[in-house]
């Protein structure tokens, strides 16, 4: 009985710790500077995938664009 619980609680980390890093991945990207390009395309579409996955709450994501978009 310990194993599947020791099992299910590095399940969960794990995903804690994917969580985290998708965060962390969008406020980097968030905080680079505006640019021109596929760059910006390559990052709204990072942001979106984000959003979608449910890593980025609707108002974090809108934020983040905001920031890449220069605004």
């Amino acid at each position: 009985m310990m194993l599947g619980g020791v099992g299910f609680q590095a399940g969960v980390d794990k995903a804690r710790l994917e969580h985290l890093e998708a965060r962390q991945a969008a406020v980097r990207a968030s905080q680079a500077p505006a640019a021109s390009g596929p760059d910006v395309v390559e990052q709204l579409k990072g942001l979106k995938a984000l959003h979608d996955d449910g890593a980025l709450s609707p108002e974090e994501f809108r934020m983040a664009k905001s920031k890449v978009l220069g605004g």
